[in-house]
């Protein structure tokens, strides 16, 4: 007999012997004391009493059989047992370590975290089985299962673990442990497209305030030359220098005269100067993050975005995401399901082809955000620090994530137990920010900028655009005028 076996009967005894003393004692009470004026009304409150005894008693042997009963039952079926682990290497999930022949010695990552917690509590090993398709498990057109979810089916596994999304069809066949994780779907995109750099000389300034800007030079210089004709100033002012003098503030050219005698010129001049200067040190401070940070545009930003972004969508076989767009009915989750049907290469064995389709151009690649975001990285670090790819701003279908079993599975109820008191101590979390919670360095850019960087000829275009154009018309000037410098001399010369 187990250890927990004599203790519940050990237990069982000596309550049952205390319950019988306790009885015989509140019930010979009333006899003892009869001669008392009230012994009636202490009988009726012994007789309560050992109603109370025998309430308190049964209910406390219930609970001491159900504890150590279960710590019993615990022990017979893990304590020193072998269970068969579904798996599929997908990081920062699951991560297999291998010996030279290519056998697995050990598994690491979140989903493991759990286990080893969970073998650590009941005293149990494992034997670690891949499903040929590497696949979680979809439904197939002729009712059966691939991947993690047929070996359970077929007793091949006696627990799936890795981010096994839970859903109402996969509920139907398998049972899964209580959620310990909820992660949403992301959409895996090439890296974001530069916007047109040519027209970056107009960014700094909205239409409304390039407009405003040309009113006020086109206005200001007369203004200042009809103020200084009512001063009588008029036959020495010249129209040509207070338009000269307006263009040459606002270009920061330098030897621009304030009118020594006229204050109210005076004071007109030093506060366009005062505007002159507001308007051009925000024109070259936005006009330096335009060109040090580019203005990147994501592909798309959501699902609802891509059928027409001109990509094309990749799905990993056997998941989740496979069953949701292949049975939608109606919405953008039908779309997506239509195209994968007339084109069934779309969906893929393994991950890594879709990262690799989507580094190529033209193609999306949807999956598991934490699984996206982490190829993500791994890629830039491999390319030397260059963002290939980048994730969709917006995700969608959040669902929970938690193991699957066996139907009727008695090792549920106690890895229930055990993951619930993980995620109460905060142990998940804890989990959780140390293998998905890696840095992101090619979501940012475009929406936070990026790190400074030397300026290219693409930046700087806008610039030749305008250098070029000038060039041109001074060019035009130069022949118009020799056209009528030589064209005068002519007639002169003839006359």
């Amino acid at each position: 007999m187990s250890i927990a076996r004599c203790e519940l009967c050990h237990l069982s005894t000596c309550s049952k012997r205390t319950f019988m003393l306790l009885c015989i004692h509140l019930t010979t009470l009333p006899f003892r004391y009869h001669h008392l004026p009230d012994y009636k009304v202490m009988g009726n409150l012994c007789r309560r009493l050992v109603g109370v005894l025998v309430l308190l008693t049964v209910f406390t042997e219930n609970a001491i059989t159900q504890l150590y009963g279960q710590d019993a039952v615990h022990s017979n079926l893990l304590n020193g047992k072998t269970l068969r682990v579904a798996s599929v290497e997908i990081l920062p999930f699951v991560e297999f370590l291998r010996n030279e022949n290519g056998d697995i010695t050990e598994g690491r990552g979140f989903s493991f975290e759990i286990l080893n917690a969970l073998m650590e509590t009941y005293n149990f090993s494992i034997t670690i089985k891949i499903p040929k398709d590497e696949a979680y498990g979809a439904l197939l057109p002729n009712g059966t299962w691939n991947g993690m979810i047929a070996m359970i089916l077929n007793n091949e596994s006696d627990v799936g673990i890795g981010s096994f999304s839970v859903t109402h069809m996969r509920h139907q066949f398998v049972d899964f442990t209580v959620a310990y994780y909820e992660e949403s779907s992301g959409i895996m995109i090439p890296a974001p497209v530069r916007g047109k750099q040519l027209s970056t000389f107009i960014k700094p300034f909205q239409f409304q305030v390039w407009m405003i800007l040309m009113g006020i030079l086109v206005v200001l210089p007369f203004v200042m030359w009809m103020q200084s004709k009512l001063l009588a100033k008029a036959q020495r002012t010249n129209p040509k220098k207070q338009l000269a003098f307006i263009y040459g503030v606002l270009l920061t050219q330098s030897g621009q005269k304030i009118p020594e005698k006229e204050h109210s010129l005076r004071l007109l001049a030093m506060i366009w100067f005062l505007c002159a200067l507001v308007f051009i040190h925000a024109y070259i401070g936005t006009l330096v993050s335009f060109l040090s940070v580019p203005n990147l545009k994501p592909v798309i930003r959501s699902l609802d975005e891509l059928p027409a972004s001109g990509l094309g969508w990749i799905v990993w076989s056997g998941s989740d995401l496979e069953s949701l767009f292949l049975e939608a009915t109606d919405g953008i989750y039908r779309i997506i399901g239509d195209q994968l049907r007339q084109h069934p290469e779309r969906l893929v064995d393994f991950l890594v082809e879709g990262e690799q389709a989507v580094k190529k151009g033209g193609f999306a690649y949807m999956n598991n955000k934490a699984r996206i975001k982490y190829a993500v990285e791994k890629d830039f670090i491999s390319s030397g620090f260059t963002c290939n790819l980048d994730v969709a701003k917006e995700t969608f279908y959040k669902v929970n994530q938690a193991f699957a079993l066996p139907k009727g599975s008695p090792i549920g109820a106690f890895f229930n137990k055990k993951i619930l008191s993980m995620l109460e101590s905060g142990l998940m979390e804890h989990w959780r920010k140390k293998h998905l919670s890696g840095k992101d360095h090619c979501s940012a850019p475009h929406s936070y900028g990026a790190l400074l960087r030397k300026l290219n000829f693409d930046d700087l275009k806008s610039a030749f655009l305008i250098w070029f154009v000038g060039v041109c018309i001074a060019l035009m000037v130069f022949v118009v005028e020799n056209i009528v410098y030589f064209s005068g001399k002519t007639e002169h010369h003839g006359t």
